[in-house]
């Protein structure tokens, strides 16, 4: 009896803990953006700005492989699955940030939670999984949350924004890599490879289009890094702190983050569309996390991929 109080008591301050965590990272997410957004979106190229955060988000990343997981978790017999997610993500980067230039987070970030209604869809194609009618239906509506949002046929809706749903997109062909070949490999490896490949990229393309850091960016690129390293190591560690039924429901604080973060830097206030495409999206995808969690399927916000996914601009 008292080793299961104190059991119980343990795992209670583990799962305080890793939803702190989880917060924090989700939070640090969006700081991130709005840094990006606020001071250089505007100035420097798109696939300029993916280089500077990749490569000063090394800098934790590294000394969580030296201090904590060790060097062996390197090892990787996926490395050809690891290319083409490098190259998907720094896609699903460049698109995002670049949506930055004329969006508010209001209205990109649900577009984005559009994630798990598309990985559903891809799951039943590519993996032949089983989609059930309640499921089915949840993605139905999930997809009239995105219309309304979007608000297609309107001058409201631009050209980045239908590539944000191009970015969902990508995103969710990731997770299907990952479920499909290389379920077994380490968070930290997947954030290690993705950044690896996406700076190598980024630094060949950014020779060609290079702009000047004015003033004092460079150390505002720092500052982006380092955060979006330590948002990474956050949320991974909340993964493995949290069961999936706690863990993937986090996610979404982003999308309350984006509404607060997006008042206070840039003065944006949602609009009726983009508050009720928001709550429609979030509800059908919780609604999704949970049946999946119920038939045992591994969840959008994957414990493979949250490192990963959290540096290179992923919900």
């Amino acid at each position: 009896m008292v080793s299961f109080v104190k059991y119980s008591y343990m795992q209670f301050e583990n799962n305080y803990l890793g939803i702190f965590l989880g917060f924090s990272g989700y939070v640090i997410y969006v700081l991130v953006d709005s840094i990006i957004r606020k001071y250089f979106v505007n100035y420097y190229p798109v696939i300029q700005i993916n280089f500077f955060i990749y490569l000063f988000s090394f800098i934790p990343i590294i000394f969580s492989l030296h201090f904590i997981s060790g060097w062996k978790v390197l090892i990787n017999n996926k490395i050809h699955i690891q290319l083409l997610r490098g190259v998907l993500i720094l896609i699903c980067a460049a698109i995002i940030i670049n949506s930055f230039k004329n969006h508010s987070f209001s209205e990109i970030y649900p577009i984005l939670f559009s994630t798990p209604l598309i990985l559903t869809l891809l799951s039943f194609f590519i993996l032949k999984e089983n989609i059930g009618p309640r499921r089915l239906i949840a993605v139905i509506v999930g997809f009239i949350g995105v219309l309304i949002v979007s608000r297609p046929g309107t001058i409201h809706f631009t050209f980045s924004l239908f590539l944000l749903f191009l970015g969902a997109i990508i995103l969710a062909i990731n997770v299907i890599l990952i479920r499909r070949y290389a379920k077994n490999q380490s968070s930290i490896a997947f954030a290690f490879y993705g950044l690896l490949i996406g700076l190598i990229i980024s630094s060949i393309i950014t020779t060609q289009f290079y702009i000047p850091l004015k003033h004092n960016d460079i150390y505002l690129f720092f500052l982006c890094g380092i955060i979006a390293g330590l948002g990474a190591l956050c949320i991974s560690a909340a993964s493995k702190m949290l069961e999936s039924s706690l863990f993937a429901p986090l996610q979404y604080f982003q999308l309350i983050a984006g509404f607060i973060f997006g008042y206070l830097f840039f003065g944006d206030l949602p609009d009726y569309y983009e508050v009720t495409g928001s709550l429609v999206i979030s509800f059908s995808g919780l609604f999704i996390i949970y049946r999946d969690y119920q038939k045992g399927r591994t969840s959008f916000s994957s414990k493979a991929t949250v490192s990963n996914n959290i540096i290179n601009r992923n919900p």
